[in-house]
């Protein structure tokens, strides 16, 4: 056996500011002004929506089978102790003694089979799909052991079990509130247990007495929708509420002039990028998907439009994934990208290159602005970009249809590995679909298909160590860099400000702000 150890202006804003001070910070309450509202809390059935807010409050609310520190490294969790064989086809989890769930009942062999079994059923888990496919079944052969048996070596089951989704639910409550009830009364086995939800407006959650780890250091979490970003600043400045997530870089300035506030930046995992629809002509030739990344100035997007907040990618994951491997910098070089679209028959005196550009409204930083700067770049390069905005809620089913409804040829997107694995990412956006002509398997939307990536992939997650993986990573990283299947733009930091009397708030690399240390 391997051992493995520690590797690896809505619903809100109708709240006045004096009704939020005077429920917000009494005593050792901790309020949170989020940008998007939590409505469901089953890791299963709907997976914690809305992203990232339900997350963020799962992880006060839910244990896992393993843990993320802040650095994304693998810690414990209900499993104490847990090794993986050599041969990559079974786990062997030691369960931690004595852990109770908020309902008093046993957090125990039982209740990981019992939900281990949840995530691996397709009919109730219908997202997260890569990270629980490979298992198999689940054994318990003694009151302190979980067997996990893995249809096909999969490298990469510590990091799913330490995912979002691998979070604990009573099974005494699943049973009393229903599979579905159970996402409006979540019951785990985290440091805090429901006091009072309101899905879509606000989530409050009180100190669980009976937590194996202790008792938490705030006495109340308010997990609070406040969508604006200014009303959020606001809230923050006037004392009103002691986090706010996802501030936007115009805004950092003043919050860090502010001598009650503080910023915490984090170099997220989520690179930004236009991915192509490789099922159009023009674009399946290389020379067209080069001459798109050389046309737009993505270091002047980083540096200009983020003040530095944002770094241009080097590689298709961003510089802190587990696998990144560094493969070339990205050049700004309209001429160059006017030669390559002449040779491929577009501009000088050939026809035109028209593309159908879908552009995200309030999904992604700055979104709409990035969509005219890279239509703007690529304007200059004699290619017409027309814009089509599209709203948040609607716009993963314009990205997930099947080929013959994709109404784009190009869209931005960004894809955050929630386990911390390049793999993980690689595989999702990268892998060949089973059927290019049907929905994508997982966000692979663009359509590319490269058998040697694809081998590598497999190669990687039969790794039988990480060393041995990241050599099969870089490979990868390299030939999908040269392909082009995006035009790739930026990796933004993620941005949270609190009150200064505020401590223990992580930000984490992978956009969800972890409040279950955080004290007033």
């Amino acid at each position: 056996m391997i051992g493995r150890r520690g590797l690896l202006a809505g619903a809100g804003t109708a709240i006045s500011f004096r009704a939020m001070a005077q429920a917000g910070t009494a005593g050792k309450t901790l309020t949170y002004g989020q940008r998007k509202a939590v409505n469901a809390l089953d890791p299963s059935h709907g997976s914690f929506a809305g992203y990232p807010a339900g997350y963020e409050a799962a992880l006060c609310l839910y244990d896992r089978i393993l843990d993320f520190d802040a650095a994304m490294n693998i810690v414990p969790g209900i499993a104490e102790h847990w090794a993986i064989a050599d041969d990559l086809l079974s786990a062997t989890l030691t369960i931690r003694p004595g852990v109770k769930f908020h309902d008093g009942t046993d957090c125990d062999v039982a209740a990981v089979k019992f939900n281990l079994d949840r995530l691996i059923d397709k009919q109730r888990t219908t997202t997260n799909r890569p990270l629980w496919d490979p298992l198999g079944s689940i054994e318990t052969p003694d009151a302190h052991t979980v067997v996990i048996r893995l249809k096909s070596p999969f490298s990469q089951l510590p990091n799913s079990l330490a995912h979002g989704s691998a979070a604990l639910v009573s099974p005494a409550a699943v049973a009393q509130f229903g599979e579905t009830g159970i996402a409006q009364h979540p019951v785990g086995a985290g440091p805090f247990k429901l006091a009072g939800f309101t899905p879509g407006q606000e989530l409050v959650v009180e100190a669980f007495d009976g937590y194996w780890g202790g008792k938490p250091a705030a006495d109340r979490i308010a997990f609070r929708y406040i969508p604006e970003a200014a009303t959020r600043v606001s809230a923050l400045r006037v004392g009103s509420v002691d986090v706010i997530d996802n501030v936007s870089v115009p805004l950092v300035g003043p919050l860090k002039a502010d001598d009650n506030t503080r910023i915490i930046a984090v170099p997220g995992l989520r690179p930004i990028g236009c991915v192509i629809n490789l099922t159009r002509e023009p674009l399946k030739d290389l020379r067209v998907r080069q001459a798109l990344n050389l046309a737009v100035p993505v270091a002047t997007i980083a540096e200009k439009l983020f003040l530095g907040y944002a770094r241009a990618p080097d590689s298709p994951l961003a510089f802190n994934t587990q696998g990144y491997h560094s493969v070339s910098a990205l050049v700004h070089d309209p001429a160059k990208a006017k030669a390559l679209l002449a040779e491929a028959g577009y501009g000088s005196g050939g026809k035109t290159l028209s593309l159908v550009f879908n552009v995200s409204v309030g999904l992604f930083p700055n979104d709409v602005a990035v969509g005219e700067i890279v239509a703007n770049a690529l304007g200059q390069a004699g290619v017409t970009a027309q814009i089509n905005k599209v709203e948040g809620g609607a716009y993963w089913d314009t990205l997930r249809q099947d080929a013959a409804n994709l109404k784009w040829d190009i869209a931005i997107f960004g894809f955050n590995p929630s386990n911390a694995s390049g793999l993980y990412h690689l595989n999702s956006l990268f892998r060949s679909n089973a059927d290019d002509a049907a929905k994508p398997d997982v966000w692979n939307v663009g359509r590319y298909r490269n058998p040697h990536v694809d081998a590598l992939l497999d190669k990687a997650n039969t790794a039988p160590n990480r060393a041995q993986q990241d050599v099969a990573l870089a490979e990868a990283q390299g030939i999908v860099w040269q392909d082009a299947p995006y035009i790739w733009l930026q990796i933004n930091e993620t941005i949270t400000a609190v009150r200064k009397s505020v401590t223990g708030v992580e930000v984490w690399p992978i956009v969800f702000t972890n409040t279950r240390r955080a004290t007033v």
